[in-house]
Order: C-alpha cells, then structure tokens, then sequence
C-alpha cells in the first residue's frame, strides 16, 4: 500500500492507495503517530483504495477516536464501491459518519 500525505489549511489530507490489511495496517498506523500529533483534521482519500480488512478498519477507528479527544475529527471521501459495501456491511458508515 502507499501513502502519500498533503496538508490544506487545518487539514491533512491521506491518500491510501492498495490494500489495507493486516499486514499494511501497522504501516499506516506508525505513519498516522506524528499527523495525529499535528492536532489537525486528517482527510482520508480512500479514491485508489482496493480493499480494506477489519485491522484497516479499527485504524480508522482509532485515529477517529483519538482525534475527537483533541476536539478534532477525521473525514472519508472518494470511497470505491468495493471499500463501501466493507464500510456499509461492518457498520462502520455510521461509526465514522461517512455520508452517503
């Protein structure tokens, strides 16, 4: 999976590319450490995102948890289809407020 980060105003913007899975989670997850630690909202481009398994997920998650406790949030866009039936069948539209 590659990650490429770009920064918009009080925004970082993170788009994934690949797949998201047990084995690249632990990546993104180091790579999010010091954008959480910027105190600034984290877009994810989910556009080339191919799959994503329930450790990406619980990513996402904790990013979205850990964010909130600083009065900041996540937001996800260009979801694929594929990546949003995942999203849609887990729950996790709801648990990350993705607009439909």
């Amino acid at each position: 999976m590659n990650i490429n980060k770009e920064v918009k105003d009080d925004v970082i913007i993170i788009k994934l590319d690949g797949r998201l899975d047990k084995l690249s989670s632990p990546v993104l997850d180091e790579e999010l450490k010091p954008v959480i630690a910027e105190n600034k909202n984290i877009t994810f481009d989910l556009e080339k995102l191919d799959y994503i398994s329930s450790a990406g997920l619980r990513v996402l998650l904790s990013t979205k948890k850990t964010l909130k406790e600083n009065g900041k949030d996540i937001s996800v866009i260009n979801i694929g289809t594929d990546v949003m039936n995942i999203l849609t069948v887990s729950g996790f539209v709801q648990l990350l407020g993705i607009k439909q």
